[in-house]
């Protein structure tokens, strides 16, 4: 698993030579803006850290203050601010307010965008989510045979609900053949806390390239803020499931008990994990940027081909 430094209350989730942490705070605190740094001050004194070093911050303790000068320097800084319920479980972000420079160009590029090319971007996604799905049942020792199978098959827009086929057969022989996704356990409270996290990160990268979350490619509730970055996060999913799967395996979940510190430290920092995209790899928030660049360049261009997807590799899949 990722390391992660730990200086007092705050944990640090970073990899070598990249200039970005992912701060979680688990305990009462007071934060404050000194002089362009993000000031903690807590039992074991005070604590300063550069906002242009940090990526995301996440809230898990409900005695945590903050001011409004260091969340308006810290939406200046891309940084989003994750908050979490009494249960620890992330329940809302804070995402920068037009970013981009050429936030008008990119939002009509985007609502010029073609139920078309819509489609066939959202058939992209898919077939990248069902395979990154079988490199992580793989991982797991599953047979994934169906699962290629399935990703060749899909069509423009999934018109035959294959992402659902695929789902029904992989979650069974990942997690368990009594294992039901949305029940009330510790693996699918690791699972939704893992999704909660990089859904920021997909939205952060979103915001800060131009894009109106809003309006999605295949998801279209319009209850939901965030349909664009629900679809593009579905590529992202199998990454928390197979480390949701390590922690199952490593017996961390004990029912009864609340889903434990050193998984939600861990699945916070997502941004952290290796991933494979063209042929080099690159942190997940720094996928999830050029994930938001390509789309826009795809709907720029009308080519679903310009939309980079990460590809979540364990080992070689056949």
């Amino acid at each position: 698993m990722q390391s992660i430094i730990l200086v007092t209350n705050i944990k640090f989730v970073r990899r070598q030579g990249l200039a970005w942490r992912t701060i979680l705070i688990q305990n009462p605190a007071k934060l404050r803006l000194v002089k362009g740094q993000l000031q903690l001050e807590n039992e074991g004194g005070k604590h300063s850290l550069p906002l242009e070093d940090i990526i995301a911050l996440v809230l898990e303790s409900p005695q945590i203050s903050l001011n409004a000068s260091l969340l308006s320097y810290a939406q200046d800084q891309g940084v989003a601010i994750i908050t979490c319920d009494k249960s620890h479980m992330p329940n809302g972000v804070m995402l920068p307010f037009h970013a981009h420079s050429r936030q008008s160009r990119v939002a009509y590029i985007q609502q010029s965008c073609t139920k078309a090319l819509k489609k066939r971007l959202w058939q992209r996604v898919i077939q990248a989510k069902i395979i990154n799905q079988a490199v992580c049942l793989q991982g797991a020792g599953g047979e994934v045979k169906r699962l290629i199978t399935l990703a060749n098959q899909v069509k423009s827009g999934d018109p035959d609900n294959l992402e659902a086929q695929a789902a029904r057969y992989y979650w069974t022989r990942l997690m368990g053949k009594s294992f039901k996704r949305g029940n009330n356990d510790l693996v699918n409270a690791a699972l939704n806390y893992g999704y909660a996290i990089i859904r920021a990160y997909v939205a952060r990268s979103q915001v800060a390239y131009g894009l109106m979350p809003t309006f999605g490619l295949h998801h279209a509730n319009e209850l939901n803020s965030f349909n664009l970055t629900d679809d593009l996060m579905e590529v992202l999913r199998p990454f928390v499931d197979h480390y949701v799967f390590e922690m199952q395996a490593e017996g961390l979940f004990r029912e009864g008990e609340s889903l434990p510190i050193e998984c939600r430290q861990h699945l916070a920092g997502a941004g952290a994990w290796l991933c494979d995209l063209e042929g080099e790899t690159h942190s997940l928030a720094n996928t999830c940027d050029k994930m938001a660049a390509g789309l826009v360049c795809a709907m720029e261009n009308n080519s679903p081909a310009l939309l980079p997807l990460t590809e979540f590799k364990i080992g070689k899949l056949g």
